[in-house]
């Protein structure tokens, strides 16, 4: 094949040549490229992450061969062109392209256009404009299938879908308070301030800023969602506000979605931000600012076992991740045997993704153990009506639930925080302030910089006049920290189970603690066979967690396969069964199926997907009305029904079914294509 030597941009040609030795490889991280590239035979030098997904490095050797070894391994892999002139400006390009039809171009030669250079639709942008992906089948790169299209009489014009270079700010924010934001970013000493004492965001956004296919939920007092730093396409996915019911029916709630803070909720909109406010250059931003979030409302002061339980289940089905900064003082608050079994098969199998939800939950603010049954020391503590002692059994409800992530807090001096509650349920530590719940000293420690509410009345702020606060702190601060963090290791790994996630922390957390204190501790705080009391597992590390979660994602292989045989679809008469034999073994971990049908009324069709061991699920059902032709991917993520499908074998005949129940109307499946992810051999 000639070498594609320009591309469209903009309406204008743009000559190019091949860099000498630069090319793109798709991976998450540079070493899972430095690890395929090894076992490709291929030395590699200076890769670097320029979007998530896609590294971008220097062959040593012979490009074309290095090229060419590296995609006979199954890699993704393109060359880095530059202007053919100056040879200033670089070009990374991805798997797909834009292309626009004219207006009178019939849908069919679109369709028929599509399959003959075996493309996928990636996105409909509508006004007959696409966004599509090339294939192992179409037999060319992006650049030189754009091309061709522009030969056609029916193209307006196709242009690659070009990578930006990201320049440094991408991943240091530019929102405004970012450099104040020491929790995230401590890399070097300053005031009250030592370097390493934040959870090194900026290096794990190297790898994935986060995705909005991962929801972080934080059930709290309110949430301000007007704030401008919980704007952007797709970032809010539910409004949840929970009232609980009369005493006729006390295990019951109402939802609405009036979410809003009123006088006296100060305390959601802080967490919110510190787990996902957007990067949107203004303001703050939060640790995993691309996820999604859902934002629950709920009582603190009123609900029982049972309505939490139903808010657990609530929250489960939407979220994959849930922070709760709020649980028990000193008290004997062990939880009901029905809440702890539900939290337990939440943590297992609930979750959006069915692979368990990661629950996050404060130690507490009290300096004292989340769980000792055997307790007879004395504890002093403050409430608001002043400070009470307590001595007796000491059982601190969720917190000490042996399948959530129980959060205690670290110092920007990275020391214990005075306040920080501590024990053997402790999973991970973050950071957060410092002061003394009792008010006996002033110890020293920078504030947690987040979003506040602002007009919401009396008692709803942190910080009066500001949309901003840099006084925020507590467990409450650093459990949505930790939220976040694991928000970003599903980001880089979204096959990950909850309990994965959790040991991830607890594999990669930084043990270099302090072990000075500004308040006195019943236990000592050393590192014991890799576990502290203080500190759990040691202070969370994001880019170690999500480095680890996305080696492991690296291990596994891309299958593609299609059915290109069209069958005509009978009028309400039988199913028709499209067939794909796949050879390869391995466990899926993601799944996408692609159909093709061209139809006169979708809604009079069914369309099921049939594993090889005979597991039917239902892609379409009667949907659509009369809306013409069946175009789309489906995905784990957007068609829950795919879920009993992972962690199954890929081998074997998969078939789709499409039948038309109703009469009048008749089509044709044009063909059908899976695109799967295993793990294993």
């Amino acid at each position: 094949m000639s070498e594609a030597n320009y591309f469209w941009q903009g309406g204008r040609r743009i000559d190019i040549r091949k860099d000498d030795s630069a090319i793109t490889i798709q991976a998450e991280n540079e070493h899972e490229a430095y690890q395929a590239a090894r076992q490709a035979g291929v030395e590699l030098r200076a890769a670097t992450p320029v979007t998530p997904g896609l590294v971008r490095a220097t062959v040593v050797d012979d490009r074309e061969q290095a090229v060419d070894r590296l995609r006979a391994a199954d890699r993704v892999v393109h060359h880095v062109y530059r202007d053919q002139e100056s040879g200033d400006a670089e070009y990374l390009i991805t798997e797909t392209f834009f292309i626009k039809f004219k207006p009178d171009t019939p849908d069919s030669r679109i369709r028929d256009y599509f399959a003959a250079e075996q493309l996928l639709v990636d996105k409909v942008l509508g006004e007959k404009t696409y966004l599509v992906r090339v294939t192992t089948y179409t037999g060319r790169n992006p650049i030189r299938a754009a091309n061709a299209a522009t030969n056609r009489d029916d193209v307006e014009y196709a242009e690659p879908n070009l990578v930006r270079p990201l320049i440094k700010f991408s991943f240091i924010p530019p929102d405004d308070l970012f450099w104040r934001q020491w929790h995230l970013h401590a890399p070097a000493a300053a005031a009250d301030l030592v370097a390493g004492a934040g959870v090194f965001a900026p290096e794990a956004w190297d790898i994935t800023r986060g995705r909005r296919e991962v929801v972080v939920a934080v059930a709290d007092d309110a949430f301000d969602l007007s704030h401008p730093d919980f704007q952007g396409d797709g970032k809010v996915v539910a409004r949840l506000n929970a009232s609980i019911r009369g005493s006729e029916n006390n295990a019951g709630i109402d939802w609405d979605d009036n979410v809003a803070p009123r006088p006296g909720d100060y305390h959601g909109t802080p967490c919110l931000g510190v787990a996902v406010a957007e990067g949107n250059g203004t303001g703050v931003v939060g640790v995993a600012p691309g996820c999604a979030l859902a934002a629950v409302r709920f009582p603190l002061a009123e609900m029982s076992d049972a309505h939490f339980i139903i808010m657990f289940h609530k929250i489960s089905a939407l979220a994959d991740v849930v922070s709760c900064s709020w649980g028990y003082g000193p008290a004997d608050a062990p939880m009901s045997t029905t809440l702890k079994d539900t939290i337990a098969t939440l943590a297992r199998s609930g979750g959006r993704r069915g692979r368990g939800l990661v629950i996050c939950i404060a130690a507490g603010n009290n300096n004292c153990p989340v769980q000792d049954l055997d307790n007879t020391r004395t504890y002093r503590y403050r409430t608001r009506s002043g400070i009470r002692s307590y001595s007796g059994r000491i059982d601190r409800w969720i917190a000490a639930h042996p399948d959530v992530i129980t959060v205690s807090a670290s110092t920007s001096g990275k020391t214990r925080s005075a306040y920080s509650s501590w024990g053997k349920q402790i999973c991970v530590c973050a950071p957060s302030d410092n002061w003394d719940d009792l008010g006996e000293i002033s110890p020293r420690g920078l504030g947690v910089v987040t979003t506040d509410n602002e007009g919401a009345g009396p008692n709803s702020d942190f910080t009066p006049g500001s949309r901003f606060t840099d006084r925020f702190g507590g467990t409450s601060s650093a459990t949505p920290t930790v939220a976040g963090v694991c928000a970003l290791v599903l980001s880089a790994n979204p096959v990950l189970s909850a309990m994965e996630v959790r040991q991830i922390l607890e594999q990669t957390a930084d043990q270099d603690m302090s072990l000075e204190t500004d308040t006195p501790v019943n236990e000592a705080g050393d590192f014991h066979d890799g576990f502290s009391l203080w500190f759990g597992h040691g202070k969370v590390n994001a880019f170690r967690a999500v480095e680890m979660a996305a080696d492991r994602n690296a291990a596994e292989r891309p299958i593609e396969a299609s059915d290109d045989t069209p069958l005509d679809i009978p009028d309400d008469g039988a199913a028709v069964l499209g067939a794909i034999e796949i050879g390869d073994e391995g466990t899926i971990t993601e799944l996408r199926v692609q159909v093709d049908i061209e139809h006169t009324f979708i809604g009079d069709l069914r369309v099921d997907l049939i594993a090889p061991d005979g597991t039917g699920v239902v892609l379409h059902n009667n949907a659509g009305g009369s809306a013409n032709d069946l175009l789309r991917t489906y995905a784990v993520q957007d068609t829950p029904a795919l879920r009993p499908l992972l962690d199954r074998p890929i081998r074997g005949t998969w078939r789709l079914r499409v039948k038309d129940t109703a009469r009048l109307d008749t089509g044709r499946l044009n063909g059908w294509r899976i695109a799967a992810r295993v793990a294993g051999q």
